[in-house]
């Protein structure tokens, strides 16, 4: 029987077309991604909060927390201030104490293993079309984690004296998905994006 590459590419073509995946926008960063972190910034801002002084008129200085999701955390930040019993000042003049915060990270990690071949998208020559390959593996893991670090110092607000030094505190969201001959799938999710919890 004679041998028709054509036909065999015809072929792939068909068997691929079902595992072609639409995207309606291409953000930097996807929905589960500002999840994970949103949330790990909530875990770290009640860690914060909770090692300051309750009963106090506070103002939140955030003049030094910049980068990605900054106005996030430093909302997370008032929120759990709030919620440990101190009072948001409007600015240091009417404040007991100032609190200035700082973020050392916000991002997500990515750890993927894979026994057998990732999912690749192959180029049409002459084209600027991507014919997307799935996953074809024995075993696959993925886990990926939302870590977000931050710091903060209080001083009285009248006389500049040291009040209190709180962390690094760290806060951590993490998925994780399991493959089992790519076909079926047995998923966990470790704190998935959901409700976070506080204490009362």
């Amino acid at each position: 029987m004679a041998f028709h590459p054509h036909r065999l590419f015809a072929a792939l073509c068909l068997l691929l077309a079902g595992c072609t995946v639409v995207r309606e926008t291409l953000p930097a960063h996807t929905a589960t991604e500002e999840l994970l972190v949103s949330h790990a910034t909530e875990i770290a801002a009640d860690k914060l909060a909770a090692a300051l002084p309750s009963g106090r008129r506070a103002f939140v200085d955030d003049q030094h927390l910049k980068g990605e999701g900054s106005d996030y955390a430093v909302s997370a930040i008032r929120a759990a201030c709030l919620r440990h019993g101190l009072m948001l000042a409007a600015d240091k003049a009417s404040s007991d104490i100032v609190v200035e915060v700082r973020m050392g990270a916000a991002s997500v990690d990515s750890q993927e293993t894979v026994l057998g071949l990732p999912s690749v998208a192959v180029a049409i020559p002459g084209t600027l079309t991507a014919i997307p390959i799935p996953e074809l593996s024995a075993y696959s893991h993925a886990k990926r984690t939302g870590a977000v670090e931050l710091a903060a110092f209080a001083y009285d607000a009248h006389t500049g004296q040291a009040v209190a030094f709180v962390g690094p505190t760290g806060g951590e969201r993490v998925i994780e998905q399991t493959h089992v001959l790519t076909i079926f799938g047995e998923g966990s999710r470790e704190e998935p994006p959901g409700p976070v919890t506080h204490g009362p």
